[in-house]
Protein backbone atom coordinates (compact mmCIF):
# COMPACT_ATOMS: atom_id res chain seq x y z
CA UNK A 1 0.00 0.00 0.00
CA UNK A 2 1.57 2.99 -1.00
CA UNK A 3 1.85 5.99 2.14
CA UNK A 4 0.53 9.16 1.95
CA UNK A 5 2.15 11.22 -0.10
CA UNK A 6 4.22 8.72 -1.83
CA UNK A 7 2.50 7.45 -4.84
CA UNK A 8 -0.92 7.32 -2.99
CA UNK A 9 -3.55 7.83 -5.71
CA UNK A 10 -5.13 11.58 -5.23
CA UNK A 11 -8.51 11.96 -5.36
CA UNK A 12 -9.41 14.76 -8.03
CA UNK A 13 -10.37 17.77 -6.63
CA UNK A 14 -14.45 18.57 -6.56
CA UNK A 15 -15.55 21.03 -9.09
CA UNK A 16 -16.77 24.48 -7.97
CA UNK A 17 -20.47 26.21 -8.62
CA UNK A 18 -20.46 28.99 -7.25
CA UNK A 19 -23.89 31.13 -6.75
CA UNK A 20 -24.78 34.34 -6.75
CA UNK A 21 -28.27 35.85 -5.75
CA UNK A 22 -30.11 38.41 -6.74
CA UNK A 23 -32.77 40.21 -4.65
CA UNK A 24 -32.60 38.66 -0.97
CA UNK A 25 -36.25 39.22 -0.05
CA UNK A 26 -38.55 36.50 0.61
CA UNK A 27 -37.93 33.97 -2.53
CA UNK A 28 -34.09 35.05 -2.46
CA UNK A 29 -33.73 33.65 0.65
CA UNK A 30 -35.76 30.45 0.40
CA UNK A 31 -33.11 29.74 -2.46
CA UNK A 32 -30.63 30.34 -0.32
CA UNK A 33 -32.33 27.61 1.72
CA UNK A 34 -32.47 25.46 -1.45
CA UNK A 35 -29.21 25.95 -2.24
CA UNK A 36 -27.39 25.09 1.20
CA UNK A 37 -29.34 21.89 0.94
CA UNK A 38 -28.75 21.11 -2.68
CA UNK A 39 -25.28 21.66 -1.76
CA UNK A 40 -25.09 18.43 0.58
CA UNK A 41 -26.84 16.68 -1.85
CA UNK A 42 -24.54 17.62 -4.85
CA UNK A 43 -21.75 17.06 -3.02
CA UNK A 44 -22.33 13.80 -1.61
CA UNK A 45 -23.30 12.74 -5.25
CA UNK A 46 -21.62 13.90 -7.96
CA UNK A 47 -18.68 15.49 -6.31
CA UNK A 48 -19.48 18.96 -7.38
CA UNK A 49 -19.24 21.63 -4.45
CA UNK A 50 -21.81 24.23 -4.11
CA UNK A 51 -21.27 27.31 -2.80
CA UNK A 52 -23.17 30.83 -2.64
CA UNK A 53 -20.45 33.12 -2.95
CA UNK A 54 -22.51 36.57 -3.04
CA UNK A 55 -25.46 38.44 -2.61
CA UNK A 56 -26.60 41.91 -4.30
CA UNK A 57 -30.19 44.06 -3.01
CA UNK A 58 -30.23 47.81 -2.89
CA UNK A 59 -31.82 47.29 0.34
CA UNK A 60 -29.68 46.69 3.68
CA UNK A 61 -32.45 45.14 5.69
CA UNK A 62 -32.81 42.32 3.26
CA UNK A 63 -28.95 42.10 3.10
CA UNK A 64 -28.80 41.58 6.69
CA UNK A 65 -31.04 39.08 6.73
CA UNK A 66 -29.95 37.23 3.89
CA UNK A 67 -26.86 37.28 6.12
CA UNK A 68 -28.49 35.78 9.27
CA UNK A 69 -29.96 33.42 7.06
CA UNK A 70 -26.87 32.15 5.53
CA UNK A 71 -25.10 32.40 9.07
CA UNK A 72 -28.15 30.32 10.44
CA UNK A 73 -27.71 27.70 7.60
CA UNK A 74 -23.48 27.31 8.82
CA UNK A 75 -22.67 28.76 5.19
CA UNK A 76 -19.85 30.90 5.23
CA UNK A 77 -20.28 34.75 4.85
CA UNK A 78 -21.09 35.68 1.26
CA UNK A 79 -20.06 39.02 -0.24
CA UNK A 80 -22.79 41.64 -0.46
CA UNK A 81 -23.48 44.14 -3.25
CA UNK A 82 -25.99 46.97 -3.55
CA UNK A 83 -26.62 46.07 -7.01
CA UNK A 84 -26.23 43.20 -9.84
CA UNK A 85 -23.67 45.14 -11.72
CA UNK A 86 -21.15 45.05 -8.47
CA UNK A 87 -22.07 41.75 -8.23
CA UNK A 88 -21.05 40.58 -11.79
CA UNK A 89 -18.01 42.29 -11.81
CA UNK A 90 -16.80 40.91 -8.75
CA UNK A 91 -16.25 38.04 -10.68
CA UNK A 92 -16.90 35.54 -7.68
CA UNK A 93 -20.33 33.25 -9.26
CA UNK A 94 -20.50 31.62 -12.03
CA UNK A 95 -24.17 31.18 -11.93
CA UNK A 96 -26.94 34.02 -10.83
CA UNK A 97 -30.39 33.60 -9.44
CA UNK A 98 -32.62 36.81 -10.23
CA UNK A 99 -35.20 37.05 -7.41
CA UNK A 100 -35.44 40.18 -7.69
CA UNK A 101 -39.29 42.44 -8.40
CA UNK A 102 -40.63 41.08 -11.27
CA UNK A 103 -40.61 44.70 -13.07
CA UNK A 104 -36.56 44.56 -12.77
CA UNK A 105 -35.83 41.44 -14.08
CA UNK A 106 -35.35 42.77 -17.75
CA UNK A 107 -33.11 45.49 -17.35
CA UNK A 108 -30.86 42.89 -14.83
CA UNK A 109 -31.39 39.95 -17.25
CA UNK A 110 -30.13 41.87 -20.34
CA UNK A 111 -26.90 42.47 -17.99
CA UNK A 112 -26.37 39.43 -17.21
CA UNK A 113 -26.76 37.83 -20.46
CA UNK A 114 -24.42 40.54 -22.17
CA UNK A 115 -21.77 40.51 -19.88
CA UNK A 116 -18.79 39.06 -21.16
CA UNK A 117 -17.97 36.03 -18.48
CA UNK A 118 -20.87 33.69 -18.60
CA UNK A 119 -22.76 33.70 -16.12
CA UNK A 120 -25.94 30.84 -16.19
CA UNK A 121 -29.17 31.89 -14.73
CA UNK A 122 -31.99 30.74 -12.66
CA UNK A 123 -34.70 33.81 -13.10
CA UNK A 124 -38.50 33.55 -10.62
CA UNK A 125 -41.17 34.09 -12.72
CA UNK A 126 -42.20 35.58 -14.28
CA UNK A 127 -39.47 36.17 -17.12
CA UNK A 128 -40.62 39.40 -17.43
CA UNK A 129 -43.69 41.75 -17.09
CA UNK A 130 -44.33 42.39 -20.62
CA UNK A 131 -44.59 40.15 -23.66
CA UNK A 132 -41.89 42.99 -25.92
CA UNK A 133 -39.04 42.18 -22.70
CA UNK A 134 -39.78 38.94 -22.73
CA UNK A 135 -39.28 38.71 -26.45
CA UNK A 136 -36.10 41.08 -25.69
CA UNK A 137 -34.80 38.55 -23.59
CA UNK A 138 -35.43 35.52 -25.52
CA UNK A 139 -33.46 36.77 -28.54
CA UNK A 140 -30.68 37.87 -26.79
CA UNK A 141 -30.15 34.45 -24.63
CA UNK A 142 -30.19 33.16 -28.43
CA UNK A 143 -26.50 34.76 -29.32
CA UNK A 144 -25.56 33.17 -26.23
CA UNK A 145 -24.84 29.70 -26.66
CA UNK A 146 -21.92 29.38 -23.49
CA UNK A 147 -25.11 30.22 -20.92
CA UNK A 148 -28.50 28.32 -20.04
CA UNK A 149 -31.33 31.18 -18.96
CA UNK A 150 -34.26 29.03 -16.75
CA UNK A 151 -37.53 30.48 -15.38
CA UNK A 152 -38.13 29.19 -12.29
CA UNK A 153 -41.68 27.57 -12.89
CA UNK A 154 -41.64 24.74 -10.14
CA UNK A 155 -45.04 23.96 -9.93
CA UNK A 156 -44.31 21.52 -12.48
CA UNK A 157 -41.63 20.02 -10.18
CA UNK A 158 -44.33 18.99 -7.05
CA UNK A 159 -44.72 15.57 -6.30
CA UNK A 160 -48.20 15.29 -6.72
CA UNK A 161 -48.40 17.63 -10.29
CA UNK A 162 -45.60 16.07 -11.57
CA UNK A 163 -46.96 12.65 -10.78
CA UNK A 164 -50.38 13.89 -12.83
CA UNK A 165 -47.72 15.21 -15.47
CA UNK A 166 -46.53 11.65 -15.59
CA UNK A 167 -49.91 10.28 -15.78
CA UNK A 168 -51.33 12.30 -18.59
CA UNK A 169 -48.10 11.65 -20.68
CA UNK A 170 -48.74 8.14 -20.52
CA UNK A 171 -52.32 8.51 -22.48
CA UNK A 172 -54.07 6.27 -19.57
CA UNK A 173 -56.71 9.35 -19.55
CA UNK A 174 -56.90 9.82 -23.36
CA UNK A 175 -56.27 12.81 -25.71
CA UNK A 176 -57.24 15.59 -22.95
CA UNK A 177 -59.17 18.18 -24.54
CA UNK A 178 -59.91 20.51 -21.76
CA UNK A 179 -58.16 21.66 -18.97
CA UNK A 180 -59.38 24.14 -16.32
CA UNK A 181 -57.41 24.98 -12.72
CA UNK A 182 -59.00 26.79 -9.62
CA UNK A 183 -56.93 28.16 -6.67
CA UNK A 184 -58.36 29.30 -3.39
CA UNK A 185 -55.30 32.01 -2.17
CA UNK A 186 -54.74 34.50 0.37
CA UNK A 187 -53.64 38.07 -0.89
CA UNK A 188 -50.41 38.61 -2.05
CA UNK A 189 -47.53 38.83 0.69
CA UNK A 190 -46.49 42.34 1.59
CA UNK A 191 -43.17 42.77 -0.16
CA UNK A 192 -40.86 45.67 0.11
CA UNK A 193 -42.52 49.48 -0.52
CA UNK A 194 -45.17 47.11 -1.42
CA UNK A 195 -44.06 46.87 -4.81
CA UNK A 196 -46.39 44.05 -5.55
CA UNK A 197 -49.77 45.77 -4.98
CA UNK A 198 -49.53 47.47 -8.60
CA UNK A 199 -49.89 45.71 -11.94
CA UNK A 200 -47.29 47.89 -13.19
CA UNK A 201 -44.72 46.33 -11.64
CA UNK A 202 -46.01 42.54 -10.95
CA UNK A 203 -46.77 42.82 -14.53
CA UNK A 204 -50.87 41.41 -12.93
CA UNK A 205 -52.03 38.77 -11.39
CA UNK A 206 -52.29 36.55 -14.45
CA UNK A 207 -48.29 37.07 -15.08
CA UNK A 208 -47.25 37.11 -11.21
CA UNK A 209 -49.27 34.52 -10.04
CA UNK A 210 -51.54 32.74 -13.08
CA UNK A 211 -48.11 31.61 -15.17
CA UNK A 212 -47.52 28.40 -12.77
CA UNK A 213 -50.99 27.00 -14.00
CA UNK A 214 -50.29 28.43 -17.95
CA UNK A 215 -47.19 26.61 -17.47
CA UNK A 216 -49.34 23.50 -16.03
CA UNK A 217 -52.16 23.60 -18.78
CA UNK A 218 -49.66 23.98 -21.84
CA UNK A 219 -48.07 20.54 -20.30
CA UNK A 220 -51.02 18.63 -19.70
CA UNK A 221 -52.90 19.64 -23.30
CA UNK A 222 -49.00 18.89 -24.71
CA UNK A 223 -49.62 21.68 -26.52
CA UNK A 224 -48.79 25.92 -27.08
CA UNK A 225 -52.08 28.00 -27.02
CA UNK A 226 -52.85 29.59 -30.40
CA UNK A 227 -55.79 31.77 -29.38
CA UNK A 228 -56.46 33.62 -25.89
CA UNK A 229 -59.52 34.84 -23.83
CA UNK A 230 -59.63 36.64 -20.52
CA UNK A 231 -62.72 38.17 -18.34
CA UNK A 232 -62.28 39.79 -14.55
CA UNK A 233 -64.02 41.60 -12.15
CA UNK A 234 -62.34 44.00 -9.56
CA UNK A 235 -58.73 44.99 -10.12
CA UNK A 236 -57.97 45.70 -7.06
CA UNK A 237 -56.68 43.52 -3.93
CA UNK A 238 -58.84 45.22 -1.18
CA UNK A 239 -61.08 48.06 -1.94
CA UNK A 240 -59.29 50.13 1.33
CA UNK A 241 -56.09 49.74 0.26
CA UNK A 242 -53.99 53.22 -0.36
CA UNK A 243 -50.17 53.00 -0.73
CA UNK A 244 -48.49 56.81 -1.08
CA UNK A 245 -51.48 57.81 -2.25
CA UNK A 246 -51.85 55.41 -4.73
Amino acid sequence: MAREGVGAAMAPAAAEVRYGIVGVGMMGREHLHNLAHLAGEVEREQSVRVCVTCLADPHPESLLLGLRLAAELGLPPPQTFSGHRELLDSGLCDAVVVSSPNMTHSEILMDIIGYAKPHHVLVEKPLCTTVQDCEKVIEAAKHRPDILVQVGLEYRYMPPVAKLIDIVKSGTLGQVRMVAIREHRFPFLVKVKNWNRFNYNSGGTLVEKCCHFFDLIRLFADANPVRVMASGAIDVNHKDEVYDGK
